[in-house]
């Protein structure tokens, strides 16, 4: 069975890539960072080729209604002709159950101009595939779909559910695969096939998004000794948030998973160069453990609320040491919530999985943990299903202008897509 799964891989290359490239030519790419979309037509595509393959199909628009109570849910977002996707190839029973989760959605492509090829056109050239959504994540979404259709087409009838979850607005904040939780699907594992260049990705970390008002007082600049500038304020600001990612570098630590970080996303204050300005808006990411260990060496579970509380405490202490703002207040906003996961290394999905890529890398594969934030979040907390993220690609070929996949591991993740569906739901 080994040399047919690898046999018909290469046999079958040439129909794969095109696969790809039909899903690259959806433009599906969020709206306002998915406050709306337009991946409809990319879904019915789908749905139409799944239940062809013998898949129950389940599709729906999230419900904000629903969502809304959840934890991490993210509002105003309109999902109006945005359907998730649902499909089910029922197992004979007795069995280990699977998820198999990926999103439909992109960022936009920026300045066309940038790009040496169209966006939504797959390319070939030196050995990758070139177009939007290729790394993320329609080359991780594909390899799954087409690792479950490979593993059928060699007689492999499982025992276990399969669940494919083709979610929207993963970009905006993940509402997709929330809603997908919310609606109820579980399995015994699950995965979702982010870039992870086929290692096993068993945590990574959350991601908050704030946002910091600094008040000025406001007078023509010719006069700017006797006012109060929002900017330089804000600067201040800025340099204890340096300050403190300084400080969670030295002092935070997860075997996993990179240091926490913090990052000056976008800044907005002033009307005019001759007006001292009155205010300013500075948005900023913070990423964080899921756990880390302590003084002693313990794994200790990190509250998302603590992480926030940590900030806010470090900017009031700075603040506190200026004349200006120790009596007109940092404020505040906490507006976009992306919480980490983490699953046990040594759940049986992780070796499965380590397994089935070691086959196809040579045995070069190996547990690690995401960098950026994800959908697992939500496959762990609301549904309670132990997730790992493994796919082709990396986080390095996302956003980024001519995104591309290289052929070879998006062929490899087909593969090994398969065997790990026909390891587990035997």
């Amino acid at each position: 069975m080994e040399k047919d799964i690898r046999e018909e891989v290469r046999r079958r290359e040439n129909e794969y890539v095109k696969f790809l490239g039909t899903l690259v030519g959806f433009d599906t790419s969020v709206i306002r960072h998915g406050e709306d979309g337009q991946e409809q037509k990319a879904q019915e595509f789908l749905a139409g080729y799944l239940e062809k393959m013998g898949c129950r199909i389940h599709m729906f628009e999230p419900d904000n209604e629903i969502m809304k109570d959840y934890p991490s849910y993210n509002p105003g977002h309109s999902y109006k002709g945005r359907p998730d996707l649902v499909a089910v190839y029922k197992g004979s029973g007795g069995g280990r159950s699977l998820i198999l989760n990926g999103h439909i959605d992109t960022m936009p492509s920026g300045s066309l101009e940038k790009w040496d090829t169209d966006p939504w056109t797959l390319t070939e050239k030196d050995g990758k595939l070139y177009g939007l959504g290729a790394d993320d994540m329609k080359g991780g979404l594909s390899a799954e779909i087409l690792g479950l259709e490979l593993a059928l087409s060699l007689g492999f009838q499982p025992k276990g559910d399969i669940i494919i979850e083709s979610v929207v607005d993963e970009e905006g904040g993940g509402n997709g695969s929330l809603a997908a939780a919310a609606a109820g699907y579980k399995a015994d594992a699950a995965i979702i096939a982010e870039g992870s260049l086929l290692n096993v990705y068993t945590a990574n970390r959350g991601a908050w998004l704030a946002e910091v008002e600094v008040e000025g007082k406001p007078i023509h600049a010719s006069l700017k000794g006797f006012g109060e500038n929002a900017i330089d304020k804000t600067v201040k600001v800025i340099w204890a948030l340096h300050e403190l990612e300084e400080k969670w570098m030295a002092t935070k630590v997860h075997p996993l998973l990179q240091p926490p970080t913090i990052n000056i996303g976008c800044i907005e204050g002033g009307v005019a160069a001759s007006t001292v300005p009155e205010s300013c808006r500075l948005k900023f990411d913070v990423e964080f453990y899921p756990s880390e260990k302590t003084i002693e060496g313990k794994m200790v579970r990190v509250d998302k609320n603590e992480v926030a509380r940590e900030v806010e405490e470090y900017l009031n202490r700075m603040a506190s040491g200026d004349e200006w703002l120790k009596d007109h207040p940092l404020k505040f906003s906490w507006y976009q919530d992306c919480p980490p996961y983490e699953t046990d290394p040594g759940h049986p999905i992780v070796k499965c999985a380590l397994e089935a890529a070691g086959a196809v890398t040579g045995g070069t594969s190996e547990i690690g943990g995401l960098s950026c934030g994800c959908d697992a979040r939500h496959l762990c907390d609301i549904a309670g299903v132990p997730t790992i993220v493994f796919g082709p690609g990396t986080c390095h070929h996302a956003h980024v202008v001519n995104e591309f996949l290289p052929k070879e591991e998006f062929l490899r993740a087909i593969e090994a897509f398969a065997r790990i569906i026909m390891d587990w739901t035997k």
